[in-house]
């Protein structure tokens, strides 16, 4: 399967952009005469194409992957397998964590009556639809195994343009349990995967499937067009998010009407110029932003422990701290995330070796 760069490139971005989400930069701080609240709140809904831009990407992935192997049934269940080992290890591991902080910082869950119940509510339901729990950005995995799951029915019954119509349908209301919640509301949270990541991963599929027609499409456009685009639909992203933030009442949402467009056009952008950030460190990044991404919350959460415990926390307060916080944290996810796939494989290799498997056979 010819392999597409940019994909891996602007996914280097799209992980920066959720770093930056969960950061918070210049939420609490003034610079150049500017309050702190207005520069985070136009960092955060610019960086808000970056999980429907991870959706899509993933649809079409998938989607190559599954066209291009006779046995898509056991890709599909190797790859739902894989990602569901992600999500319930990393789940595990910020509940063991978050269990670790309040027992040393607040004193709770020390009995053994208090760590079960701890247990109990964080197992629960909610924990498989919505990822809910401790470790927040774990939400997209979930949202992601389901909407793979979804996706693969539909492509397997060959409606996959059924899916579209139904997934932009439901992503619509979707709205109204985010950023348009203030004019009707929902009654339960639909940052999932029927409500948000469907639509995003059915766009990705029907390029993947239309990949020759969209291109040929797309062909005479140049693509810095696209990406033009792109840039204007997220200025218009930010005025929307504004105006409803007006209206409702500070009601604020995980994803908007106009995040549509915006990613369609990287997308695109992405698929006109295949060959972009091809061999550059940017991309090498970006091919492992899903490691980042279920680890980059940990260093987040541990620094602002440590600054805590220790007493400097007055140093979250400068605008130093702001402008190196959110590189740091990338830089720690990443190098921190080739150490354990590198301790793995020096695990698994030995492992397998002894049970006359291969590695690439292992990772398949």
């Amino acid at each position: 399967m010819e392999r597409n760069y940019a994909i891996d490139y602007l996914k280097f971005f799209a992980i920066c952009a959720v770093i930056l989400i969960h950061a918070g930069p210049f939420e609490e701080v003034t610079l150049l005469g500017l309050d702190g609240y207005y520069i985070d709140f136009t960092i955060d809904t610019l960086s808000r194409f970056a999980v429907p831009f991870f959706f899509m990407a993933s649809g079409y992935l998938f989607t190559k992957k599954m066209n291009s192997d006779n046995k898509n049934s056991v890709y599909f269940s190797r790859y739902i397998s894989k990602l569901t080992q992600l999500f319930a290890s990393w789940y595990i591991f910020y509940l063991i964590y978050e269990w670790f902080s309040n027992v040393i910082v607040t004193r709770n869950l020390t009995s053994v009556s208090e760590t079960l119940g701890y247990i109990k509510e964080n197992i629960r339901l909610e924990v498989f639809i919505y990822g809910a729990g401790p470790g927040y950005q774990l939400w997209y995995l979930a949202a992601l195994i389901w909407s793979i799951v979804i996706l693969y029915i539909f492509i397997h019954l060959n409606k996959l343009n059924l899916l579209l119509v139904i997934s932009f349908g439901l992503n619509v209301a979707g709205l109204f349990g985010q950023s348009y919640s203030g004019l009707i509301s929902l009654p339960f949270d639909t940052r999932d995967a029927v409500f948000f990541g469907l639509l995003y991963t059915a766009m990705g599929a029907y390029a993947a499937q239309n990949e020759y027609a969209v291109k040929t499409k797309i062909g005479s456009v140049h693509p810095r067009t696209w990406l033009s685009l792109s840039i204007i639909f997220s200025i218009l992203l930010v005025i929307e998010r504004g105006v409803t933030v007006f209206l409702f009442e500070g009601k604020i949402g995980d994803y908007f009407l106009l995040s549509i467009p915006v990613v369609i056009t990287l997308f695109l952008y992405a698929l006109s110029n295949p060959e972009l950030g091809k061999n550059t460190r940017i991309s090498k990044i970006g091919k492992d932003s899903v490691g980042i991404y279920v680890i980059h919350v940990f260093f987040i959460k541990f620094i602002h422990l440590v600054t805590d415990l220790s007493g400097y926390s007055y140093m979250e307060e400068k605008i130093i701290w702001h402008i190196l916080f959110s590189p740091f944290v990338l830089i720690l996810s990443y190098v921190s995330y080739e150490l354990l796939q590198k301790l793995k494989k020096q695990v698994i290799k030995p492992m397998k070796r002894e049970k006359g498997i291969s590695l690439a056979e292992w990772k398949q």
